[in-house]
């Protein structure tokens, strides 16, 4: 199976690269169940849990006025295919995600 490049943002630490299953199940495995999803850039989609928060997930990031709870994921998507990150990407949203 092919494999893409994605970007992990956990609570408390600082942004990875990660390399994953071109899967649904690996991407939102990463994520706390039910998933949200939103347009960041052109082609770019931030997928995070939209019930984290009242689970007690702790805060992870807050990105534009939305706080997000728990894991969250950057990936690359044309017409509902998921793919790699590029390199101008991951380091946009690396730098974007670190902790302050």
């Amino acid at each position: 199976m092919e494999k893409i490049i994605i970007i992990l943002v956990m609570p408390n630490r600082e942004p990875t690269i990660q390399e994953i299953k071109n899967s649904t199940d690996s991407l939102y495995g990463l994520v706390y169940y039910p998933y949200e999803e939103i347009q960041i850039d052109k082609n770019v989609y931030l997928i995070y849990s939209k019930e984290a928060k009242e689970n007690s997930f702790p805060l992870c990031r807050k990105y534009k006025e939305i706080n997000i709870y728990s894991n969250f994921v950057i990936v690359a998507r044309n017409q509902n295919k998921y793919m790699s990150l590029n390199v101008n990407q991951i380091n946009k949203y690396i730098n974007m995600f670190k902790l302050k």
